[in-house]
């Protein structure tokens, strides 16, 4: 059985272009349509692995219970320094078990709840941002917003909130292939799993519990649940928290680099409505998981390209939302689509935390467009995580007072 680390090396000599570059850190989608060009949708490495750059390929990945996590896309422990692996990782009938108890904690009455919290956390660091008339929409609004957020569903204490923060940037760069990664920081990786274990499992030896581990900390037999509880928690974090950090610094520079788009958006207000319908196309623009990991269970096919079981298949989620046959004029942003993106996958692995996350970009970009952002000519660069993709900084004038707020109602 092979190891987590096995696997993501592997992906670094099976993609039929190198993601070791600068270049591809800066604009991956070019060399999606490259490999598309050349392969088709459906790509065999030499191995015998298959890559997917299509949409309908992709799609039909995802949703097909042929195609799960296994053996080879997935590590037998968490890595967490539990003896378990989180739903994420598992399939059914363990997957199925474990997500219905994430699942309980998203009920909506929670949902709302977090809705209001979350537009009051998002006015306020908003606020405090545009008050000089400049901010770093990153780091003065999407990180510590996430921040609050997941600590608020963990129930992190505010002391460690900060930590917490840092730990999870650090388990995404660690989904990467570790030979692009410097020795330094995969043993800064390695002290934040540490830390993201010790501090959850703080946080459950709490008499009451808080947030989402009220509802995990018991198995369905009514029995402590911890290992499996640690390993949920800090996967749900570690994807929670760099997800909606990417999702919200991406859409704000998208907007910004199409100035058409992010007039008709704010023409006749900036709605919440109109703000989430944004969201979407936001999302297959430009996604901020590139990539899902599947292996065929059984003998199965992708678009007649036999796939024998055992089978590693990399689903290239940023290739498939610019798949030109399923999106026309892919490489341009239109809040006018409605468009079916593949950014939170598709089926059993359909990303249970996609709802929460649709909450705080739609907040923080509310927020942000009552003040009027504009760039202010400082260089955007993207973190060096290959497949997480998010914008390290990006800096915009915001008006300190907060402009009229309405419901666009500008026609194309």
């Amino acid at each position: 059985m092979e190891t987590s680390e096995t696997f993501i090396d592997s992906l670094l000599r099976q993609l039929p272009f190198d993601i070791g570059t600068d270049e591809f850190v800066q604009n991956p989608y070019r060399f999606y349509d490259e490999a598309r060009r050349a392969s088709g949708p459906v790509h065999r490495t030499p191995s015998g692995d298959v890559v997917v750059l299509g949409y309908f390929e992709a799609r039909a990945v995802l949703s097909d219970p042929r195609f799960g996590h296994g053996a080879r896309t997935a590590q037998d422990r968490t890595g967490y320094g539990v003896p378990a692996r989180t739903f994420l990782l598992t399939d059914p009938p363990g997957h199925t078990r474990q997500r219905e108890r994430v699942r309980r904690a998203f009920t909506a009455r929670e949902m709302l709840s977090l809705r209001r919290r979350i537009g009051d956390v998002a006015a306020g660091l908003v606020r405090e941002a545009a008050r000089s008339g400049t901010a770093d929409v990153v780091a003065d609004v999407a990180r510590p917003l996430s921040a609050r957020v997941v600590g608020d569903l963990i129930g992190v204490p505010e002391d460690l909130r900060d930590r917490f923060a840092q730990a999870a940037a650090l388990l995404v760069r660690g989904m990467d292939p570790p030979g692009l990664i410097a020795p330094d920081t995969r043993e800064r990786i390695a002290r934040a799993r540490v830390w993201l274990a010790r501090d959850i499992g703080a946080a459950l030896r709490r008499p009451a519990g808080a947030g989402i581990l009220r509802a995990l900390a018991r198995g369905a037999d009514g029995r402590p649940a911890r290992a499996e509880t640690v390993a949920t928690c800090a996967q749900l974090v570690a994807a929670g928290y760099e997800t909606t950090v990417g999702l919200i610094g991406n859409g704000m520079h998208a907007l910004l680099q199409h100035p058409d788009q992010l007039a008709w958006l704010t023409a006749g207000g900036h709605s919440e409505q109109a703000c989430a319908a944004a969201v979407e196309e936001l999302l297959r623009y430009d996604p901020p998981i590139q990539l899902a990991p599947r292996c065929a269970l059984v003998d199965a096919d992708i678009a007649g390209t036999p796939v024998p079981r055992g089978t590693v298949v990399f689903v290239l989620l940023g290739a498939a939302n610019r798949d030109p046959r399923a999106f026309p004029e892919p490489h341009r942003l239109r809040l006018d689509r409605q468009p079916r993106h593949l950014a939170f996958g598709l089926g059993a692995h359909y990303c249970l935390g996609a709802a929460l996350s649709r909450l705080e970009a739609t907040a923080a970009l509310t927020h942000l467009l009552a003040r009027r952002p504009r760039p202010t000519g400082h260089p955007v660069s993207y973190s060096p995580a290959r497949i997480a993709r998010s914008i390290q900084s990006l800096h915009v004038r915001l008006d300190p007072a907060e402009g009229h707020r309405g419901s666009v109602a500008a026609e194309r």
